[in-house]
């Protein structure tokens, strides 16, 4: 009989070829994912997928309510300089987002924003149209004439609002922008603020050096109150609030009348809204760190109405915080030091995320404030919105005054306590004037103003008060939340901090306003490290501690030295050193140049610390996911081999 032997090598019948198959399988998922994106490109163009944390590229629901809250058509006009897209390509994708943005504001609004692009080439009608608007036009290396990028948008009364030049620094705050824009097109202002105090929020004129006036530009918070707020400043001396004053502002009250005083509480008592920025030391007064002594601290206060209210700030204490510190230069020009009154208040450790005013503010500046706090048995209500961290401490502001500051020695001597320290709050209730025994007489050399007559004054508020009280003055100036840069001869500010958000959300708040609360806070995209930045603060702590070791034995050791060579012997000259003593002399400085080592020993491990920190974090952000995708792949492609493996030895 005949052996047939069969080829192992030959396709069984009826099995399929895999090869074949997992052709068919690719190519029919390329015609899939073709077809899907057509798909998705025709019908779902108006629907997106935001997956970052803060939802930065979503319009949020204050944005919707401002588009839908629009009476008359708004018109946006963007000019846009191709040409500035193909010699710059960062511009050219800032770009391409701006307009999807814009295109986003138009589908949204029912037709109420009518979009419009332009495109401004040189020696054009647009070209001139967009100068006429005052639009920043920008040279470009290579390329003729100048190119644009800005947004111009007006409403059917003919009112203009304009960004000159779309800055891609600012691209974190262009949704808030563009909202403001629309909103302050559609709306304008809804009311007045008084700004009250010595501290110039809305510009001054003043003497100059040569003798002459010169102007003192508004704040950058001013622009921001700009936005939904008429500023008007009032006189320091003033008998009444005016009527149409929608907001009190009270900024740094330094020495107010009693009559003064008498108006702001009627005024508050009568129903209107305030906002107090008060001080224990205003470093805008105290001027730069190697300022002129001071005789006394630059401190302000409401105290006649804070004590009838039940609140409390000590006038002479100011908050320390070694966790929440900024760093700041040393004298020395090279070494950074956090100096524990300059504060950064950052998340929900400092920062009340269950009020709408500081919900998404990301973080707040504040340097030397002060301590709020409701006395017993008071009838208001504080709501914190800042506070410093859990192991704060009160410093003397005297230990502030001076020529020079001592950052090391404050850190040096810090004492964390128990509590947290309350910087600024919401302040509600029932409260009882001031001036129980009626209006007070005039201060010395203060005329009697007719006009400033009161119908009825009141012993008690009306109704629970609401007032907003921030125990620092210095949130308010640029010098520590805004840093200045030169573009083209525009001086553009770029916010360090969220200090313009937490005073514009606190003016929304008490007008009632809170169109625009959501889009606020979004100012700051810097997200720190906070193990990184714990490390920083116990490197300064430990380096300070070496340091002054180190200048303490090298001023011991001057001191010995001097005594050595400048010892006298009678009314004769200074006397040789003998051996022991050049001995002594010797041993001094092996001890500093020692203590030298050690000291850059610990700069070293700290460092070494720090830097090692960061490679983890690096490397766990960029290469563990890849490492872990690739790892999962080829266990996939393992089991995938050896299961055909046992299919195919099954089927043999």
């Amino acid at each position: 009989m005949a052996t047939t032997h069969s080829d192992p090598t030959a396709p069984i019948a009826g099995r399929r070829d895999p090869a074949r198959l997992t052709a068919i399988a690719l190519a029919l998922l390329a015609v899939l994912f073709v077809a899907v994106n057509v798909l998705v490109s025709f019908t779902l163009t108006a629907q997106r997928v935001d997956l970052t944390a803060d939802k930065l590229y979503s319009l949020s629901p204050a944005t919707q309510k401002v588009l839908d809250s629009i009476d008359e058509p708004v018109t946006l006009r963007l000019f846009y300089s191709k040409r500035l897209g193909t010699q710059a390509p960062g511009y050219g994708i800032y770009a391409e987002r701006v307009q999807d943005v814009l295109r986003e504001y138009a589908s949204r609004s029912n037709g109420k924003v009518i979009l419009e692009i332009y495109d401004p080439t040189p020696f054009t009608p647009v070209e001139d149209r967009a100068v006429s608007y005052g639009l920043q036009q920008i040279p470009l290396e290579g390329v003729d004439g100048t190119v644009f990028f800005g947004l111009v948008g007006s409403n059917t009364t003919d009112d203009v609002e304009t960004i000159p030049f779309l800055q891609p620094d600012r691209e974190q705050f262009l949704e808030y922008d563009l909202t403001k824009m629309v909103y302050a097109l559609s709306k304008g202002a809804v009311g007045k603020l008084g700004v009250i105090g010595s501290l110039k929020v809305n510009g001054d004129v003043r003497m100059g050096q040569m003798g002459r006036p010169e102007q003192v530009p508004p704040m950058v918070v001013a622009e921001r109150i700009h936005e939904v707020l008429d500023i008007e400043t009032l006189p320091t001396d003033i008998q009444k609030i005016p009527d149409d004053i929608a907001i009190l502002m009270v900024a740094h009250p330094k020495a107010l009348t009693p009559r003064t005083l008498f108006a702001i509480d009627q005024y508050i008592l009568g129903g209107g809204k305030a906002a107090i920025f008060v001080d224990p030391y205003a470093e805008s007064e105290a001027g730069p760190m190697t300022g002129a002594p001071l005789a006394d601290p630059p401190s302000s206060t409401l105290q006649p109405i804070f004590d009838a209210w039940g609140l409390e700030m000590p006038a002479d204490k100011v908050v320390g915080d070694r966790f929440a510190a900024r760093r700041v230069l040393q004298p020395n020009g090279r070494d950074y030091v956090s100096y524990v009154p300059w504060l950064l208040l950052r998340g929900a450790r400092n920062l009340n995320r269950d009020s709408p005013i500081t919900a998404q503010v990301d973080s707040l500046a504040v340097a030397s404030a002060g301590a709020l706090s409701v006395k017993d048995g008071a009838t208001i209500a504080l709501q914190p919105l800042a506070s410093s961290s859990p192991g704060s401490m009160l410093i003397d502001s005297k230990q502030l005054m001076g020529p020079m500051p001592q950052p090391e020695k404050l850190l040096r001597d810090y004492k964390a306590g128990p509590d947290a320290y309350t910087i600024a709050g919401l302040v509600t209730g029932t409260v009882r004037t001031a001036f129980p025994d009626g209006r007070p007489p005039l201060a010395e050399g203060q005329d009697d103003d007719p006009e400033a007559s009161f119908d009825t004054v009141l012993t008690e508020s009306k109704g629970p008060i609401e007032a907003i009280v921030v125990a620092d003055t210095d949130v308010l100036t640029d010098r520590f939340w805004v840093q200045f840069r030169e573009f083209y001869g525009r001086r553009i500010a770029v916010p360090g901090a969220g200090n313009g958000d937490f005073v514009a959300n606190a003016l929304d708040a008490l007008t009632g306003s809170s169109a625009l609360l959501e889009l606020r806070g979004q100012g700051s995209s810097y997200r720190p490290f906070e193990v990184i930045e714990q490390l920083k603060r116990e490197a300064d702590r430990k380096y300070q501690a070496k340091e002054q070791e180190l200048r303490e034995t090298l001023a011991e050791t001057q001191k010995k030295l001097d005594a050595l060579r400048n010892r006298q012997a009678g009314t004769q000259g200074p006397v040789a050193l003998s051996e022991d003593e050049r001995r002594q002399v010797t041993d001094y400085q092996r001890q500093i140049l020692r203590l030298r080592s050690e000291l850059r020993e610990v700069q070293r491990s700290l460092r070494e610390d720090v830097e090692r920190l960061e490679t983890r974090v690096l490397v766990a952000n960029i290469a563990l996911m890849p490492v872990v995708v690739a790892v999962f792949a080829l266990l996939l492609a393992a089991w995938r081999v050896r299961r055909r493996s046992r299919r195919t030895a099954a089927e043999a």
